[in-house]
């Protein structure tokens, strides 16, 4: 018999070596992936709560500004005296059943006082710590005119929600507010 040369199957070292380098490229890829999606719903899900709390804010603002009157822009003089300011201030005060309610922006939060108070010390917060306010002005038009047109304000915001820098969304709101008291 002759002799025949036995052929050995399988992978050499070097063939397994590539294919697990390979193997291991896709998965660090893949996971890279994986990780951007989960980071963007994190980020979607947080800043749909923080604008939620934003937006409940705003709402309440606005509910008390359309129903109340006598808006005072500014801190100066008597809050329950009308008050113009075409050129915006960072504090609104308007009477809101009995109450002298005011608005107003201290630090990077919108504050709410319910007695009158010009002071930020004073004022409970209204949005979450996870909304950051940097731009917050109050336009009054028509206060001052006794009933010769309609009050109304502009409200413009500007900020960011979300604690870390890689969840942050910048916002933008320019709201108009017009009182709803009966115009007879």
């Amino acid at each position: 018999m002759a002799n025949k040369l036995k052929i050995n199957e399988g992978f050499t070292l070097v063939e397994l070596l590539i294919a697990v380098s390979l193997f291991i490229i896709v998965a660090t890829i893949s996971m890279g992936a994986i990780i951007s999606v989960f980071d963007a719903n994190k980020k979607s899900q947080s800043s749909k709560t923080v604008v939620d709390n934003l937006n409940l804010s705003i709402e309440n603002m606005v509910r008390v500004v359309r129903f109340g009157g006598n808006y005072h822009c500014g801190t100066s003089g008597n809050l329950n005296t009308p008050r113009n300011c075409s050129n915006g201030d960072t504090f609104l005060a308007t009477s809101f059943n009995g109450d002298v309610i005011s608005y107003g922006l201290c630090g990077a939060e919108i504050r709410r006082g319910t007695g009158g108070e010009k002071n930020c010390n004073q004022m409970p917060a209204i949005t979450s710590p996870d909304t950051f306010i940097e731009y917050l002005k109050f336009y009054v038009f028509g206060a001052e005119d006794s009933g010769i047109n309609q009050p109304y304000i502009i409200a413009v915001i500007k900020g960011r929600v979300g604690a870390k820098p890689t969840t942050q969304t910048a916002f933008s709101i320019e709201t108009l507010i017009s009182q709803r008291a009966l115009d007879l």
